[in-house]
């Protein structure tokens, strides 16, 4: 299956009508990966001409992934594995009778609203928070949705998007992060933490997530301290984080600024540091954790959704095996509706994914769908069971890893969290 960018002559005829909508949201957004800041979700009102589409049995694939821009170095991959995947479910004979369509704009360069004007069904993106966050509304229309899985927009911002239904995650929300952090934090033994974050949108909604968890909890929370990109020295930072000697500390930001607090933290005063808990985001930082001293490097510990590539001999990237879920996930969705109609397939989207007969392929699954038994997709990243309330996967599968002398990173096994 060769994927088909979108330019001029390759927009699709199936699109009947204009689309005129337009979403303002309040700010710039992001996730964990590759943003700095998470938006309001606040939409403001839209006026929009309704898109007439043609159900013609072919189920129309849009990819909105990046192949240029910050996030060039995961999107490739994905696109290679969901590419690999259509041709083995169009080599069984498609959905619906049909092989499946592909056609791909670069999510670093390019507008979600192409693959609208191309009339796709359903669309696998975008990668980054803020992407979805500043584009999503065109594509959640009420009127004129198409169903949207991405595979690694986890910021919590999203969580409560107003989508209408046509909105999911493979990966788990960021949420579900804090709750892994606040058990890891629980297993330390400690009984006090207190909290370093980003003064951003996203570090501040983390950072409440965190306390929620936190004080729901044994272990006292001593103190939650905001800090700045702006502040060139972290050590006032650090001494009111250390002021009433907590057993943990956990530090949230991105690679850059978590990374100088943590600097911070290991420069401070005392014989022997606290346990240290980072976000996903830091592990970036490799120059600047070789750089710990032995001791402080040997307390620190962080927590990350698992995001293996999904096959030995696979394309390797992170959250590969997230992209290819939601690929199988549409299709299944689709064949279980016995139509291409996106509201339609939305409604089927969490129904494959848990309640039926357990099955970890396109292929396997099919077969179960086609003697009209439900299924409970257990995909390539783990259990993947949607809510039905939110289209996000109420469980997440989180990786604790520590740091050698070099920087690199050294994993435990896989735990699951539950909201």
């Amino acid at each position: 299956m060769k994927v088909v960018p979108v330019t001029p002559r390759a927009i699709s005829g199936r699109l009947i009508g204009a689309f005129a909508t337009t979403v303002v949201l309040l700010a710039a957004g992001c996730n964990g990966s590759d943003d700095d800041t998470t938006p309001s979700t606040t939409v403001s009102p839209t006026t929009t001409t309704l898109v007439e589409r043609e159900h013609d049995g072919v189920l129309s694939i849009g990819l909105f992934l990046p192949a240029t821009g910050p996030g060039a170095a995961i999107g490739p991959p994905m696109i290679e594995a969901i590419t690999a995947d259509v041709d083995e479910i169009n080599d069984r004979g498609g959905v619906l009778g049909a092989d499946i369509e592909l056609t791909s704009v670069d999510e670093g360069a390019g507008n979600i609203g192409e693959l609208l004007d191309a009339g796709v069904d359903a669309i696998i993106g975008p990668a980054s928070s803020n992407v979805a966050l500043s584009q999503l509304g065109a594509a959640v229309d009420p009127n004129s949705g198409v169903v949207v899985c991405s595979p690694t927009a986890t910021a919590i911002s999203l969580d409560a998007y107003p989508d209408n239904g046509f909105f999911f995650r493979t990966a788990p929300s960021d949420t579900l992060q804090m709750v892994a952090i606040a058990r890891q934090a629980e297993r330390t033994g400690e009984r006090t933490i207190a909290v370093g974050y980003l003064d951003d949108p996203y570090g501040r909604g983390l950072a409440d997530a965190l306390g929620n968890e936190i004080r729901a909890r044994p272990p006292v929370l001593t103190a939650s301290v905001a800090f700045s990109a702006d502040q060139d020295d972290l050590s006032e930072v650090a001494a009111e984080l250390l002021a009433d000697d907590p057993g943990v500390v956990v530090v949230l930001g991105d690679a850059d600024d978590g990374s100088r607090l943590l600097t911070a933290l290991d420069a401070a005063p005392g014989e022997t540091p606290p346990a240290i808990i980072v976000n996903d985001t830091i592990r970036q930082a490799r120059p600047t954790i070789q750089g710990l001293s032995e001791l402080f490097r040997s307390r620190l510990q962080g927590v990350a959704p698992a995001s293996s590539a999904f096959l030995d001999g696979g394309p390797d990237g992170y959250f590969v095996a997230h992209a290819v879920d939601c690929l199988n996930l549409v299709a299944l969705a689709t064949l279980d509706a016995g139509s291409d109609d996106p509201l339609e397939i939305r409604k089927n989207m969490a129904a494959v994914s848990t309640g039926g007969r357990g099955c970890s392929s396109f292929d396997q699954c099919a077969s179960l769908v086609e003697q009209n038994l439900g299924i409970d997709y257990s995909g390539q990243s783990g259990s993947v069971d949607l809510s039905n309330a939110t289209g996000d996967p109420v469980r997440g599968r989180f990786e604790v890893f520590t740091f050698d002398t070099d920087g690199n990173e050294v994993h435990d096994a896989p735990v699951s969290v539950s909201q």
